[in-house]
């Protein structure tokens, strides 16, 4: 038969496995008390027999038979129900005490009590639950025996066993009713997070699992489950829309393409056809170049490029890209000024922050009319590092500023000039990649583009 799926959850479980813990606990500590506490009271009774008999021996060296006699009827007359005593003869005659002369036995004895257990005298039914706890001797010719009821003894032994076993039985029972109502808060959640997770099955991506506010083990697993959802939504908006940006984007290159194949193929002298072949090449180069582009984004969209992560300097890489393309920018009427501060290291991929560097910088001179100003920024701020290109064009339109890193978007304005719309894009996958925080802003007049990274400690025992 099934359980309820309250008593299969991990807490029930816990509470159940802790509380026979308890219980075995408690049969430890109750066990311990319980033999300690009837070996104290056995040596209790014992020593009152000791005492007893220290005085008896004492009445019996002083008179002999006579004041032993008379002590032993003395103390039996004014003695509690629970002591006893037994004088006999040496023919076995009873001289005194309360107890029948079956009774007598030599040494330390423990023997049923002959008696019954209202305290009735010699020849009375013996009562089934007493016992006496007997000493018996010899002084001169007579046998003494002095002996102690166990009903208190029994009746400590009653109590501890009684509270043993309620112990244990309302430990296991408040482990069980604790276990349930334990189990409810956690199988709620969980039940939520099931739901939630099979609508996200059916296809709703956009749901996340619900977050308490108690920050226990379930948050932080859904709040990282939350974050991978996330993630996979990101990847899968962008399947989509590289789908639908390939079948718009990519229809025009390969139409022209097209054309210049037919074009080749009604080319009517040489030179014709030369022009006609180059033309379709350079289609072809571009959309191979698309393609390329395409899929280098999807490996780093992928982190397979993290296993080449390493420490470096993020100054050096901002160095060699303005040294690389101060030339270009003034070939292309602009100027590029570059202001780095040094030992700016980072944990990361070198090539590909090159890459990331030289198209936003290549991006600028593409499209900043000329003559315009590019400015390129490597600096600590606010315990960050930071890489900044910003120029002085036209920037872009504030709606349009995150639009611009989806593959293969481009603006109306820039629709012919040169690129595949990819550029941008492969800058937020780098930057996505190394953990960095992409800020794009209003440059005034212009586009500021920012990638904030984490710093680390040293690089080759170089402190930061």
């Amino acid at each position: 038969m099934r359980l309820p799926d309250r008593f299969r959850t991990t807490s029930f479980r816990l509470a159940v496995g802790y509380g026979l813990l308890f219980v075995a606990s408690v049969l430890v500590i109750m066990g311990v008390t319980y033999v300690a506490t009837l070996s104290q009271m056995r040596g209790i009774v014992r020593a009152s027999i000791a005492e007893d008999m220290t005085l008896f021996r004492q009445a019996f060296a002083e008179g002999g038979d006579a004041t032993l006699i008379e002590e032993v009827e003395e103390r039996t007359e004014s003695a509690a129900s629970d002591r006893h005593f037994l004088l006999l003869a040496a023919d076995g005659a009873r001289l005194g005490g309360n107890l029948p002369a079956e009774a007598w036995k030599p040494g330390s004895t423990v023997q049923p009590y002959p008696v019954a257990g209202d305290g009735a005298g010699a020849g009375a039914a013996p009562s089934s639950h007493s016992r006496l706890y007997a000493e018996g001797v010899t002084m001169g010719d007579n046998r003494l025996l002095v002996a102690r009821r166990s009903d208190i003894l029994d009746d400590i032994r009653r109590i501890l066993l009684s509270a043993l076993f309620s112990g244990c039985v309302v430990t296991l029972i408040l482990a069980l009713v604790g276990g349930y109502l334990v189990g409810i808060g956690p199988t709620k959640r969980v039940d939520a997070i099931a739901a939630t997770t099979r609508a996200i099955v059916g296809g709703r991506l956009d749901l996340r699992l619900p977050i308490s506010r108690r920050g226990d083990e379930l948050d932080r697993l859904a709040s990282d489950i939350n974050d991978m959802l996330g993630r996979i939504e990101t990847l899968v908006d962008s399947l989509r829309q590289v789908s639908t940006d390939i079948a718009h984007d990519l229809r025009t290159p390969l139409a022209r393409l097209r054309q210049g194949l037919e074009r080749i193929g009604e080319a009517q002298n040489g030179a014709a056809l030369e022009k006609a072949v180059d033309a379709a090449l350079a289609e072809s180069d571009a959309i191979a170049a698309a393609f390329d582009a395409l899929l280098r984004i999807a490996q780093i969209d992928a982190g397979a490029r993290k296993s080449r992560f390493a420490p470096l300097d993020l100054a050096g890489i901002a160095e060699r890209i303005a040294d690389a393309y101060g030339e270009v920018a003034v070939d292309a009427g602009h100027r590029l000024r570059a202001k780095i501060e040094p030992g700016l290291f980072i944990v990361g991929d070198a090539d590909l922050l090159i890459q990331a560097l030289a198209n936003l910088v290549e991006n600028a001179i593409h499209h900043v009319p000329a003559p315009g100003e590019i400015r390129l920024v490597a600096a600590r701020e606010g315990g960050d590092i930071v890489l900044e290109v910003a120029d002085d064009g036209p920037g872009i339109p504030e709606a349009e500023r995150e639009k611009v890193f989806r593959r293969l978007y481009r603006l109306d304005r820039s629709r012919e000039t040169p690129g595949n719309g990819l550029g941008l894009a492969l800058v937020a996958s780098i930057a996505e990649l190394h953990d960095a925080r992409r800020e794009v802003g209003d440059a005034d007049p212009g586009l500021s583009v920012r990638l904030r990274f984490q710093p680390v400690a040293a690089v080759d025992g170089r402190s930061v």
